[in-house]
C-alpha cells in the first residue's frame, strides 16, 4: 500500500506517516520501497518478521482494550469512538496539505 493510501485509511497526515514507518523499517518490521509505476510514490509492506510481532501483540492489545472496557464501561469506551468515527465520516482532513 503506498504511504499515502495507508495515511488515508488511518486518518493520518502523509508526513507522519512516513516519519512512523521509518523506526519499523529500521527494526525490519516494514519494508518502503518506490512504487514501480511512479517511483515518487512509496510502497509500504510488512514483513514476516512485523507480521509475527503483530500476531503476538493483537491478544495482548484485545486483553488491555477489554480491561479498559470492564473498568471504564462498554457504553463510556464505545462514546469516544462513536464520536472518532463521525468525525471522520464527515470528510473532514485537518491532516490535508
Amino acid at each position: 500500500m503506498t504511504i499515502t493510501g495507508l495515511a488515508d485509511t488511518i486518518a493520518m497526515d502523509r508526513t507522519t506517516m512516513a516519519s512512523n514507518l521509518k523506526p519499523l523499517a529500521r527494526e525490519g518490521l516494514v519494508t518502503v520501497e518506490p512504487a514501480a509505476a511512479d517511483r515518487r510514490a512509496r510502497i509500504a509492506a510488512i514483513t514476516p518478521d512485523g507480521l509475527s510481532r503483530l500476531k503476538a501483540a493483537l491478544p495482548l492489545w484485545k486483553a488491555v482494550q477489554a480491561r479498559f472496557e470492564e473498568s471504564f464501561g462498554t457504553d463510556e469506551a464505545a462514546r469516544p469512538r462513536t464520536s472518532l468515527k463521525a468525525v471522520i465520516d464527515t470528510g473532514f482532513q485537518p491532516w490535508a496539505e
